[in-house]
């Protein structure tokens, strides 16, 4: 039988002595030696003796047997769920909280910081649910037979259920459950546990070993990867790393076990602390070269302490950017360019990676890892004696309020890590690919025989085309330090894209679906970057809203074969402002362009008869374009341009103003006004147009240039019926000319049999030169 499973046995038995189980667990092998159910610690005197439970949480019934359903019969039993429970107002609960301990951990769970009594003028109450957490049923396994437990879940909104905009001020999900040192039964999982002033290391090996023995090699090949890194310093040229016990910065040796760390910079003077130069790179080779005082003290406390948490953890090499890559060989060829576009595999090779998720720049530290440097207590209160109730908090209401998780840069070192450890609310975290939240504060290594076994990878083949936009929309709303690194800080992404879509990306947007990812919307207000392309999300600040599978459809193949059908542009980008030279964005494998096949849409599709007038110029006029905007180099395309496109479509005239059709179903989070497209009838809203409300300012109403994109849908068919001709439309981009070039302003869609209604001449095939 597997130790967990015979440890977890023991547990289960009434009056088995813990104690006892080391030493039957001595004969197994040293591995399995590694995993334990680390010992309870004990409680500081909570009580109050002014404290006493309000009239209102009395009538809850805390009492611990309240908090554990037992297995009936041998069998599990589910216990209903009591939703809806009023625990009053927010101000109410906060006069009470001053004697009643129930009170005080209610408001502790709710609120981060300040305590909101009123939201936008309405006043906010407290209302809490309670069900059960534990274990799914397993018959065949009888030590999964660990009894659920009662989880209280309390939660603010305005009074009668107004939605509270207040996320980086309340608590998403907060949990309530029994100290793991009251409950009356001697399994302890799901229950919450006292931790230390200092993080135990023997408790995070412990995790360590329960992956490794849990979940085999499931998460030894990062998720994002298509394949498994066996030797990082093969496959990443100049590779480099910290060696904490020599304290040096070495050239990877072959077939190494490493930890990563990820971090911010912040506002930090980039020339007080040490970084790997040119200048000192053979200095800092040498055996204890970090210890030297000059380099020690400029090294920031956040790579210090995770130098420290390396050794902790038995282990002998760290990685991090500002001393394992030589940060003045820069241009192109250069190391650090080689360095930056292989971050996935930095990151995706590594053992385990460090996350500093606290604290605003590299000097903030690990918490938890020296006395008295948490930064955190534990919320929980002494309901009666011997009956204490705890806040477990979610890793998740930190980490969104941390820097951190707002940082470009980090985005990529997290997705593609195998394992994570991740410093945030004065704990620490661990995560891998089986196991979203392993933490210190509660209670979960005597059911960890449940995730034993040898799990096949699951092949990384994605048909969604939302996982792909997912990625686009969470990067691009990151911020950056310096606006260079647009492409820089997504590189890891970039192989990504090209490994699973297949898609090289043309200054962000993804060459093989071009037309179609040109279409996205603003999820934030957006303010134009002139260093890069106003129609990609790369030329805005703020969140795109890319939503092919909203409108359409989730399957990539699926949007391939339609976009044969709904498009015409051919795409080409011209080389640089000096040149002549232009590029096609994307050629099929396969040339369809033969004259005995007819001639071939961007996609390979026959080109239809879609509009009444000579529309078979398609190749750009050979032309210079003096004067022009240089952009942000797209150094990850494998055949990069300027970032001016030129190109052949439909142009229109229509006029904008004020919407008068019923509001959509489908409303921005941007708070862009709502325009309707009008053409020769005032009365005849032609189509819909989201823009932002200072560009209407001076801009509506009048007449403005459209150019017809594409075919699209502004919502997806009931009943499958995503391809019928019913709802489909022109996807029309509002743009603006300056000179020889035009801009994005907004993209937006009108009746295809509404085109002829356009203003002065009609409709037009028209040359767009688009940056």
């Amino acid at each position: 039988m597997p130790i967990g499973a015979r440890l977890l046995q023991k547990i289960l038995q009434v009056g088995d002595d813990p104690n006892d189980w080391e030493s039957e667990s001595d004969n197994d092998s040293a591995d399995e030696e590694k995993i334990f159910v680390p010992d309870l610690l004990p409680v500081p005197n909570l009580s109050n003796p002014n404290d006493t439970l309000c009239d209102t949480c009395k009538t809850l019934d805390l009492t611990p047997r309240r908090f554990v359903v037992l297995p009936e019969d041998g069998e599990l039993k589910r216990q209903p769920d009591k939703p809806n429970i009023q625990l009053g107002l927010v101000k109410d609960i906060k006069n009470k909280s001053i004697h009643c301990p129930f009170c005080r951990l209610i408001l502790k769970t709710q609120f981060k910081s300040e305590i909101i009594e009123v939201e936008n003028g309405e006043p906010m109450e407290i209302v809490m649910s309670w069900n059960t957490n534990g274990p799914s049923p397993d018959h065949n396994q009888p030590w999964t037979h660990i009894p659920q437990i009662r989880v209280l879940r309390p939660y603010a909104r305005k009074v009668g259920g107004g939605y509270i905009g207040l996320r980086d001020k309340i608590n998403y999900s907060p949990e309530i459950t029994l100290l793991a040192n009251d409950a009356p039964t001697p399994s302890k999982s799901f229950f919450a546990r006292l931790i230390k002033d200092q993080i135990d290391f023997g408790m995070v090996k412990n995790w360590l070993a329960m992956c490794h023995e849990g979940h085999a090699d499931y998460c030894e090949q990062s998720k994002m990867l298509d394949h498994q890194i066996e030797d990082p310093a093969i496959e990443i040229p100049s590779f480099r790393l910290i060696d904490v016990l020599d304290n040096c910065i070495i050239p990877a040796p072959h077939n190494c076990k490493y930890i990563a760390l990820s971090y911010v910079w912040g506002a930090i003077d980039i020339s007080t602390i040490l970084r790997l130069l040119k200048s000192n790179n053979y200095e800092l080779r040498k055996p204890g070269a970090l210890l030297q005082e000059e380099y020690w003290k400029k090294i920031p406390v956040t790579i210090r302490d995770a130098m420290q948490v390396v050794s902790e953890l038995g282990l002998r090499y760290l990685w991090t950017d500002s001393l394992c890559i030589i940060q003045d060989d820069i241009g192109p060829g250069s190391t650090k360019i080689d360095a930056i576009a292989k971050m996935d595999l930095v990151y995706g090779a590594a053992y385990l990676t460090i996350i500093a998720a606290s604290g605003t720049d590299a000097n903030a530290g690990l918490p938890g890892l020296h006395a008295g440097t948490r930064g955190a207590t534990q919320p929980i209160e002494e309901i009666a004696p011997g009956f204490r109730l705890a806040y477990k908090p979610s890793a998740a209401d930190s980490i969104d309020t941390c820097v951190h998780s707002t940082r470009a840069w980090t985005f990529q070192e997290k997705l593609f890590s195998k394992r994570t450890l991740t410093f945030v609310g004065g704990q620490v975290v661990f995560a891998c690919q089986r196991a979203p939240e392993w933490r210190e504060d509660l209670v979960f290594e005597d059911r960890h025989s449940k995730t034993r076994g040898v799990v096949q990878r699951r092949e990384n083949d994605s048909d969604d085309v939302g996982e792909f936009e997912g990625l686009i929309q969470n990067y691009a709303g990151l911020s950056l330090t310096f606006r260079g690194d647009i492409y820089n800080a997504f590189a890891g992404m970039t192989r990504y894209f090209r490994t699973e879509l297949h898609a090289s990306l043309c200054h962000g947007i993804p060459d093989k679906y071009f037309d179609w990812f040109l279409l996205w919307g603003a999820l934030d207000a957006q303010t134009r970057q002139p260093d890069a392309p106003s129609w990609s999300w790369s030329g805005w600040s703020g969140s795109p809203f890319p939503r092919i599978w909203d409108w359409y459809n989730r399957s990539i193949t699926r949007i391939r074969a339609a976009q044969r059908k709904r498009t015409w542009i051919i795409w080409y980008q011209r080389r640089a402002h000096d040149s002549e030279d232009y590029i096609r964005i994307w050629t099929p494998k396969a040339d369809v362009s033969s004259p005995s096949r007819g001639p071939r849409n961007f996609y390979g599709g026959h080109v239809q008869e879609r509009f009444p007038f000579d529309c078979t110029r398609t190749v750009p006029t050979p032309r210079l374009l003096p004067g022009a905007p240089e952009y942000i180099h797209d150094t990850y395309n494998p055949n990069p341009g300027s970032g001016f496109l030129q190109f052949w479509t439909v142009s229109a005239m229509f006029k904008l103003n004020q919407a008068i059709t019923p509001e959509l179903k489908l409303k921005p989070k941007s708070g862009y006004t709502r325009l309707g497209i009008f053409g020769d009838s005032k009365s005849r809203e032609l189509g819909t147009i989201f823009v932002h409300p200072d560009w209407c300012k001076k801009n509506v109403p009048k007449s403005h240039e459209f150019i017809l994109i594409c075919e699209g849908r502004d919502e997806k068919a009931k009943n499958g019926k995503i391809d019928d001709e019913l709802g489909w439309r022109y996807m029309v981009m509002l743009i603006e000319w300056h000179g020889e070039w035009a801009e994005r302003v907004a993209v937006g869609w009108i009746k295809k049999r509404y085109l002829e209604k356009a203003l002065r001449k009609g409709p037009v095939w028209k040359e767009i030169i688009l940056g």
